[in-house]
Formats: structure tokens, C-alpha cells, sequence
């Protein structure tokens, strides 16, 4: 008897999740929104991380399986991957990074471990071209590329010379009950702003591929124009003090204000009157889908996955990348004209709504099935 799609969906799995930076970004919010949800769907979800890592201090012991990170080319943890998986009757390996992929595919190849394997591709920057580059996307044990945006996919797939592999688009998404209800705390007070006080700001690592420089560079011309503006960044990253220097230089020092990392984004998104994102290389970038699910209007360069989200005039404006003139003229089109920045909201508002978690993991879940039941 055949089976059905729905059939499919049914089936109880094991993953086995493969995690490997220390830090806490983008990449690991998204495993844990599918780890939760797959759990919430009855499967077995378990992650495989270094055990000094922030995602394994916010995993339950018994979801996580820990190993001591050596390097990125790392034996020992391919072995201890290959060892568990077997002892474990684990359905599938999910990697979600490059390092993850290098432990997946050396635990297939030197420790025999023959559990499929699927990948999630989430920066836009092209494959390399060394040998074991070319052997690791084209490993036999490699099922399926998930990629975060259709950028991604056009740029993964010319390098996939093996027939099996699949490459496919599954979005990031956004936990969009977060911003439902929530009781805004009141920012301008906490810095210490007039009520009148305009906020444009960016919630980013302060990493080279986020441009702050540019965001920079943009409030440098919008203070310039106007007495009414503030910048505001939040996080934290290896440039904030090169950053810092550079926002002093620009004369406009005492409106780029750095707030650091916060926790309670939620309450934090309904004072800012406009999202300056400044990426030069974006995977996607969920902080647009947290914009727009706080009706925040988004201005944003046009890197990466970006324009999959920002439709240029009806769900956000957008800018070459470096452009910081043209974005200072949308931020200040945003500031300036209420009925574009109502138009823009009510859009992306519901632009977002296909852009949710719980969309992500179903159709990472329907990848699952798909590869397990060929």
C-alpha cells in the first residue's frame, strides 16, 4: 500500500542536532526553535554541542549529548558522534554549521556511522573550493541542503555534483507569540531621552558582516540634517571597540548610543521608530522578522536573503550595500511620512507571518521524512 504525505508526517524520529560554536547567535536560536518544536511533535530530538557552550547551558541534560570542541577538524568528536549514534539507534544527523558538517561527514567516513545526513546552510558566501569542500557537500551520507534563503540555494546548488542531494529553501523563522502581549518598557526614559526623541537602531553582533560602520556612517549624515535622532545599538562583538572609536570621530558621538546586549527585546522593539540594518553578507536575517513583527518599518541594504523579506516600497526600503546615503534618505522618508510608515508595517506584518518558526520546522520536518522514507 502506498503512503501518503500525511503518513509520512506521522513518523517518530530520532535526530541527532550538531552544534559547534561556544557563542549564542542566530543560528543556534533557530536549532532550539526546532528542537522545541520537534519535541512538541512528539519526535526525539537530541543536540550534540560542546559542552562550555551557551546552547548547552540552555538545553535540558537529557536533550543534549556534550563533547569537548578541539578544533574544527575534530577526530575526537566524529568518534564520540559515530559511537553514540550507533549505541543510540539515531534516524538521522542534522548539522548546522560548517564545523558540525566537518564532525558529520568524518564521523560517515572514518568511524562508519550511516545515518543520513542533512545540512543547514545559512551564510551567503560561496562554497570553497578546496578538495574536502567539494567532498564534504558531495558525501554520499549528505541527503539534503536545507538553505535559509533562495540566495543561498542558487548559490549552493552548481557545487552539488552528487545526484542524491537534494537542495532546498526552508526560511528561518520567528517566534511570533513572543511580540503578542507583551508590556513595553519605556526606552527613552531609561537613556535618559526627551518623549520626543527619535530612535533608529540595530540589534546585531557587532561583527564585520553586520557593516556597523555603515550604520554609522548613516546616522553621521541623518544627525547632520536633524537634532531629533538617536542611534542606538544593541550587542555586543570583537569590533565594539574599534566601533566605538568610530562612532566617536564622527562628531556625533553623544547620539550613537552603545546599549549592549539585552535579553528583553520584545518590550524593547515598540520604541524604536525604525530598524537600520546594515548587513553586508546576511544569510537572512531574523532581526527584520522581529521588526515586523513588532510593526517596526525596516530600512536595510539588500544583502543576501534580505530581499526575500524586505520588498523595496512595500514591506521595508532598502539600499545597496555600503549606500549610507540612501539609507539616511529612507530613514528619514520613515521619520518623515506617517502614511509610508503605516503602509510598510501593515505589509510586513503580514510578510511575516509565512516567515513564523512553526512554518520552519514543519517543513524541516517534511525533509526529514522525505529522506528517511526514499
Amino acid at each position: 500500500m502506498r503512503k501518503t504525505k500525511s503518513q509520512f508526517l506521522t513518523k517518530r524520529i530520532k535526530v541527532l542536532h550538531i552544534s559547534s560554536p561556544f557563542t549564542w547567535r542566530g543560528g543556534e536560536q533557530q536549532l532550539m526553535y526546532l528542537h522545541q518544536g520537534l519535541l512538541a511533535a512528539g519526535h526525539t530530538s537530541l543536540v550534540f554541542c560542546p559542552n562550555d557552550s551557551v546552547l548547552a547551558t540552555r538545553l535540558d541534560i537529557k536533550e543534549r549529548v556534550v563533547y569537548n570542541k578541539r578544533s574544527g577538524f575534530d577526530f575526537f568528536a566524529a568518534k564520540q558522534l559515530a559511537a553514540y549514534c550507533k549505541a543510540n539507534k539515531v534516524d538521522l544527523v542534522h548539522a548546522h554549521d560548517a564545523h558540525s558538517h566537518t564532525t558529520a561527514v568524518l564521523g560517515a567516513t572514518l568511524f562508519r556511522n550511516r545515518c543520513p545526513i542533512m545540512l543547514s546552510r545559512r551564510v551567503d558566501f560561496p562554497i570553497g573550493g578546496s578538495w574536502f569542500s567539494r567532498y564534504k557537500y558531495n558525501h554520499r551520507q549528505v541527503k539534503t541542503i536545507l538553505c535559509v534563503s533562495d540566495l543561498i540555494r542558487e548559490m549552493v546548488s552548481p557545487k552539488i555534483t552528487a545526484s542524491h542531494i537534494e537542495v532546498a529553501t526552508v526560511h528561518s523563522g520567528v517566534d511570533l507569540s513572543k511580540f503578542v502581549g507583551i508590556k513595553p518598557l519605556d526606552l527613552r526614559d531609561e537613556l535618559n531621552l526627551s518623549n520626543d526623541a527619535k530612535l533608529v537602531a540595530n540589534f546585531s553582533a557587532l561583527a564585520d558582516h553586520k557593516d556597523y560602520f555603515t550604520f554609522i556612517d548613516t546616522a553621521k549624515i541623518v544627525c547632520n540634517a536633524r537634532d531629533d535622532v538617536y542611534f542606538l545599538i544593541f550587542g555586543k562583538g570583537e569590533l565594539e571597540d574599534e566601533l566605538r572609536s568610530y562612532a566617536n570621530q564622527s562628531g556625533y558621538a553623544q547620539r550613537i548610543v552603545f546599549v549592549g546586549f539585552r535579553n528583553d527585546l520584545p518590550q524593547v522593539y515598540p520604541n524604536i521608530d525604525v530598524l537600520l540594518f546594515t548587513s553586508k553578507t546576511e544569510g537572512l536575517g531574523t532581526t527584520v522578522l522581529d521588526a515586523f513583527a513588532s510593526k517596526v518599518p525596516v530600512v536595510a541594504t539588500q544583502a543576501g536573503g534580505i530581499p526575500e523579506m524586505v520588498i523595496d516600497g512595500e514591506t521595508g526600503l532598502l539600499a545597496k550595500i555600503g549606500d549610507a546615503s540612501t539609507l539616511a534618505i529612507n530613514v528619514q522618508r520613515v521619520l518623515d511620512e506617517p502614511n509610508l510608515q503605516h503602509r510598510l508595517t501593515e505589509a510586513a506584518l503580514q510578510k511575516c507571518q509565512t516567515f513564523s518558526k512553526d512554518v520552519m520546522v514543519r517543513q524541516t520536518e517534511e525533509s526529514y521524512n522525505k529522506v528517511l522514507n526514499n
